[in-house]
């Protein structure tokens, strides 16, 4: 891998990171499209993938650097208190098992679905964040089973299917469904990640322990080489995003993402779909 590559890598980690630790997502929603743009210039990356690979390969990588660095970010928070246990774990629990059903549906789908499916996805998120944030007036926690189990799958499937943390479907849940505290959902948020991510990786790492067309080194469909450098960069970070979180106004950050995922994610569409070709 030539330097500049790695010096990218890097830095996309450290973006990841900052991201992860100050709004607590697990920072996916940044890296799958920073590789599917490496996986595409094999010339400049040194990485070579299958075309028909490229998104699979993307995602699964992604869930993999997404899961080390949730969990310093969890380790960060807990260390303030500001992790709700309580509203985590069940839905953490119950994205284990949505995770691996997403996975396992992400192998069945072809890749331009998947990267369709991204592009939208993106679009709601810059939609998302450019509305104006309510926060709904304290109430008591809503920690039913009959809410969470249906909330953690859900968050378990979308995470493994389009290789994000699921941090962004966490969050509402957390807001609105649990009625969670507004300090504390990033926290709390990077929990419920932890174990999505980690469910999702491991379906991906082993559902292809001798995939043909992945890069070398790789673990089924997870590219180890290219997510190393990527996770050191992120988890050096994510210590930063969380202390930031705690002490800057994000509006204009809200903003800033939210017009980005908004171009970036109706280019994908647009690539993707016939009349973009």
């Amino acid at each position: 891998m030539e330097l500049g590559a790695l010096a990218a890598l890097t830095a996309a980690g450290l973006a990841v990171g900052f991201v992860a630790g100050l709004v607590g997502i697990g920072g996916g929603v940044l890296l799958v499209p920073f590789l599917y743009f490496f996986y595409g210039h094999p010339a400049w990356s040194g990485a070579s993938v299958a075309a028909t690979l490229e998104v699979t390969v993307a995602h699964a990588t992604s869930l993999a650097i997404i899961l080390p660095t949730a969990i310093l970010g969890v380790a960060t928070y807990a260390r303030t208190g500001l992790v709700a246990w309580r509203a985590a774990l069940p839905l953490a629990l119950a994205s284990l098992v949505g995770a691996v059903l997403g996975a396992r549906l992400a192998l069945a789908l072809p890749g331009e679905l998947l990267r369709l499916g991204f592009g939208v996805f993106l679009v709601a998120t810059g939609v998302q964040l450019l509305g104006t944030p309510r926060a709904p007036a304290p109430r008591p926690l809503r920690t039913s089973p009959v809410l969470m189990i249906p909330a953690g799958l859900g968050i378990g499937v979308f995470s493994a299917l389009l290789g994000v943390g699921g941090g962004l479907v966490a969050i509402p849940v957390l807001l609105h469904v649990v009625r969670l505290d507004l300090g504390r959902v990033a926290a709390t948020s990077l929990a419920v990640v932890v174990f999505a991510a980690a469910a999702g990786a491991a379906t991906y790492a082993l559902s292809g322990p001798a995939v043909a067309g992945v890069p070398a080194g790789s673990a089924g469909f997870v590219d180890v080489r290219t997510a190393l450098p990527i996770a050191v960069g992120a988890m050096a970070a994510v210590p930063l995003g969380a202390w930031a979180n705690q002490r800057i106004g994000r509006t204009a950050l809200r903003r800033i993402f939210g017009v980005s995922f908004l171009l970036l994610g109706a280019r994908l569409v647009m690539v993707t779909l016939p009349f973009g070709r």
